[in-house]
């Protein structure tokens, strides 16, 4: 920018900015209805289920509860899922009325194990039935981005949002879309092994039809025993006893009838500016940890702690611990992997507070305040607006009866952007949106620039 310019910063967007016109990038236009899409794609003779909905799996030894309630929650209908192992364990979930299949493999675990090398990849692959879109971030199939989509502009849509975090350790796309920065990966060069990530079925309907037939077929044994001892074995017929009165008992009251107390997701958020003081200056007392022969990754920090993958370059794992054990910072730990040549690294930020806020934007009105801040400044940011259903629970925090109404839907926008201005500036941002919460804070050690990912709730109707 030329030195007669006026740089615009994040400060200056406390007033309200005049409307400007800009130059229109060559972008894929927005397109408010749903893009189509497909459910399989067949590689090398294999059909694959695509367009699964991807969660975190907590519980690795019974599935089925998490499962189960994601299908009552999100996935109305779905019938199918699909375990994913590893170091972040996943399920996945398709729906057979979709064109999922039992048995079917899921490309995305595939290929996601193929690319174990990167932690986070986005790719979009032209496969016969139209463009696979995947995203993998932090090890983790992102719940919405494995999708097949029929439409190429849809692809390319998912594709430039995605492109708008930063630090993708590896970006796939067609050599057609002349996107710098991506490479062309044939799919039927890596997608050779279907892996052991197959789809079944959620309810196990066999087994209960057995046990119903079985139950059946004892009853008619009983009924005809009773009716054939009733003919040869004629029943004697029964005293007569007076019945002595019962004592008089009061009849007990039913219990009071559970009360639903809803509590809204925005009544226990996140402080935001305890956040990002925590863990700037937790990562701040990261950067000075200096391992000869080993190079420091990304740095992620939530709520929950600081971490950070370590990689040796050269040397042995006994620099690496001597250099910890050196250093002896409180709430500092790690873990290394089976091959001694990387290692995680968590550091504790202690318990961030939390607040309550109730929201007052709509997210028409989000997403324009968003935009307009953003191109203010010139800088790119991704938005999408999301579905949290919260369960109802009891005054006592129990989960209420099956035949309570269904859980309450809450609307969202996430957003994602890269910055390498202070945290205090973005703060005087922040809290102009009531209602927003910062989920995760990641620095590039090389260039110190922060990538930004939080949520903003709209009030429900």
């Amino acid at each position: 920018m030329a030195e007669d310019e006026e740089e615009l910063t994040v400060d200056d967007l406390e007033d309200e900015l005049p409307p400007e016109e800009t130059e229109e990038e060559v972008v894929p236009s927005d397109n408010s209805s749903d893009p189509e899409w497909g459910a399989t794609i067949v590689v090398n003779n294999t059909t694959y289920a695509v367009s699964l909905f991807w969660q975190p799996l907590q519980d690795t030894n019974d599935p089925y509860p998490e499962v189960r309630e994601t299908v009552e929650n999100v996935m109305e209908g779905a019938d199918l899922f699909c375990l994913r192992s590893g170091t972040s364990p996943q399920y996945g979930i398709g729906n057979s009325a979709e064109g999922h299949k039992a048995g079917m493999p899921s490309a995305a675990a595939a290929v996601a194990e193929v690319f174990q090398d990167k932690s986070s990849s986005v790719a979009v692959f032209e496969v016969d039935e139209g463009w696979w879109f995947i995203a993998v971030r932090n090890d983790l199939i992102l719940s919405e981005e494995d999708i097949l989509y029929l439409n190429e502009e849809d692809a390319k849509r998912a594709f430039f949002a995605m492109m708008a975090v930063p630090d993708w350790g590896r970006k796939i796309a067609p050599a057609s879309w002349e996107i710098e920065g991506t490479e062309e990966i044939d799919l039927w060069k890596i997608l050779k092994n279907p892996g052991m990530s197959k789809l079944m079925h959620i309810s196990k309907s066999g087994s209960k039809t057995k046990l119903i037939a079985i139950g059946a077929g004892l009853l008619v044994l009983f009924v005809g025993y009773k009716l054939l001892s009733g003919i040869f074995f004629p029943e004697k017929k029964p005293v007569v006893r007076p019945l002595t009165p019962l004592p008089f008992t009061q009849e007990e009251e039913a219990p009071p009838q559970q009360e639903e107390v809803i509590v809204h997701p925005w009544e226990h958020l996140v402080v935001t500016e305890a956040l990002l003081n925590r863990c700037q200056a937790a990562a701040m007392q990261m950067k000075t940890i200096v391992v000869p022969g080993w190079e420091m990754g990304n740095i992620s920090c939530t709520a929950s702690g600081l971490s950070t993958a370590w990689t040796m370059k050269w040397g042995n794992l006994g620099f690496f611990k001597r250099a910890f054990e050196e250093y002896n910072i409180n709430g500092l730990d790690y873990v290394v992997d089976d091959s001694g040549k990387a290692a995680v690294v968590s550091l504790a930020i202690g318990e961030i507070p939390v607040r309550s806020q109730a929201p007052k934007m709509r997210l028409y009105e989000i997403r324009e305040e968003l935009t307009n801040i953003f191109q203010a400044i010139n800088m790119p940011i991704s938005l999408r607006e999301e579905q949290r259903a919260v369960q109802l629970n009891d005054a006592n925090g129990l989960a209420v009866s099956p035949n309570a109404p269904r859980p309450r839907v809450y609307s969202k926008i996430t957003f994602s952007f890269a910055s390498e201005l202070p945290m205090e500036d973005w703060l005087n941002v922040f809290n102009k949106f009531p209602a927003l919460e910062i989920l995760n804070l990641q620095l590039n050690p090389q260039n110190n620039i922060w990538t930004y990912e939080g949520q903003i709730y709209e009030p429900s109707i």
